[in-house]
């Protein structure tokens, strides 16, 4: 009968040469744990992982990072990485009206940009509070406390169209030594100065706690390449897609006959909440071309499976009405001239494309493009269309939904086709003290 137990008591670096030395000895892990614990682990994690560069180990001993005060837009460019598991503060949860703004122009101008985008937001939380309240009253049988939240959920929901992606959040990133090494060495070449700074702050702590876990030589050609392709890696501009693209674009390279004559068993009566299995991943992939705003982009990018790449944040697919059409009558006006107004602003600006993002709300409307296997947009397109998320990237699920369908006339699908509501249930989707 096997031997199971758990080992997670020691810290990263034991951990990681507890695992390594199953691939030398036939010993138990019980018997390893007491020479680690005698000798130290670093010198080993220094000789084999670093030194000799057996990367497998580094994959073994993990460690949790916290960043602070980061902008959005640096947010995202941390999380840009498949195997990315963490959390991060919630535009739809959290009252961003203290936060600090970063702004890299730093410019009177860029400044009072952004003081206009944040007066709006402030002073549109009460009338907007007291409107949702008339708009949607605590019905029988509701809890007052939920309803209050879900109201101010809500609101929330709305105003972060109008917080400038300089708006500054935190965020918990989990990762195994390996992981972080790689991606901090990437973000080193990132275009926007907070990026690398991140990355090397990162990199400077990991090296106090580590430092024999991460000391990786550099070599002159990968630093040179990979400055070379930083713009590309990390931002899909406007220029990627053809002028005249329609709106929505649906392509796949998945043959429905093959696929069906195969695999109907598996893709037919599939239970909700039940994933297809992986190896149909093998079947093709589907692309999706759609304008979505960067707050509901952010969302969308957190499934880290198939590639969801960032897009460049800028003015030129103009601001989603559905912020818009969210507020009361004299808001909406007011919102309107002012979106106008700003983009002008910022577009009159001398600076580079990359920094005036930190300008740009979260309301912009951007290009995206997805591309996933089967599962995985499956996955995608049925737990974000419940009602409890965004409207905006609703409307894009149900687009996914009919042209999947469409393709594949008997694969099952969840997906919640009702349409969007207020549910007094976002009330109860937080975290609390008892």
């Amino acid at each position: 009968m096997a031997d199971i137990f758990i080992v997670d008591d020691q810290g990263p670096e034991a951990t990681a040469m507890l695992q390594a030395l199953y691939s030398r000895s036939g010993e138990s892990a019980r018997t390893h744990l007491k020479m680690v614990q005698d000798r130290g682990s670093a010198k080993f994690m220094a000789s084999y992982y670093v030194g000799y560069g057996h990367a497998s180990i580094g994959d073994c001993g993990t460690t949790t990072l916290f960043v602070e005060g980061l902008s959005i837009l640096a947010c995202k460019a941390l999380q840009d990485n498949p195997l990315y598991s963490g959390q991060e503060s919630s535009t739809r949860y959290i009252d961003f009206s203290k936060q600090a703004i970063i702004d890299p122009i730093n410019t009177p101008e860029s400044q009072a940009i952004l003081g206009k985008w944040m007066d709006f937001y402030l002073s549109s939380l009460e009338p907007l509070d007291a409107y949702l309240k008339q708009k949607f009253p605590l019905g029988e049988g509701e809890k007052e406390r939920v309803w209050t939240t879900a109201i101010g959920a809500r609101g929330f929901d709305i105003l972060r169209g109008f917080l400038p992606a300089g708006i500054t959040s935190q965020l918990a990133w989990s990762s195994n030594m390996r992981q972080a090494a790689d991606k901090l060495h990437l973000m080193r070449h990132h275009p926007l100065a907070e990026v690398r700074d991140i990355a090397e702050g990162c990199l400077d702590v990991l090296r106090e706690k580590y430092p024999s876990s991460f000391g990786h030589k550099d070599y002159e050609a990968t630093e040179a390449y990979l400055a070379k392709t930083a713009a590309k890696n990390n931002y899909l501009d406007n220029s990627f897609f053809p002028s005249d693209q329609p709106d929505l674009e649906f392509s796949s390279t998945v043959s429905n006959q093959a696929l069906e004559s195969a695999e109907l068993d598996v893709i037919n009566g599939r239970p909700a909440r039940t994933n297809l299995p992986r190896y149909l991943d093998s079947y093709g992939q589907y692309t999706c071309t759609f304008d979505l705003d960067y707050g509901s982009y952010r969302d969308l990018q957190r499934h880290r499976n198939g590639i969801c790449r960032i897009p460049l944040l800028t003015g030129e697919r103009g601001f989603h009405d559905w912020y818009l059409d969210e507020l009361p009558e004299g808001l909406r006006s007011k919102a309107k001239i002012l979106v106008k107004a700003l983009y002008n602003d910022i577009e009159s600006l001398e600076a580079a494309a990359e920094d005036k993002q930190y300008l740009y709300p979260l309301g912009a409307k951007v290009r995206c493009q997805t591309v996933y296997s089967l599962p995985q947009m499956i996955y995608v397109i049925e737990l974000r269309s419940q009602n409890t998320v965004h409207s905006t990237l609703r409307d894009i699920m149900h687009w996914m939904h009919d042209e999947m369908k469409k393709l594949h006339p008997q694969l099952t699908l969840h997906t919640d086709l009702e349409p969007s509501k207020f549910d007094v249930k976002r009330g109860t989707q937080t975290i609390t003290k008892r």
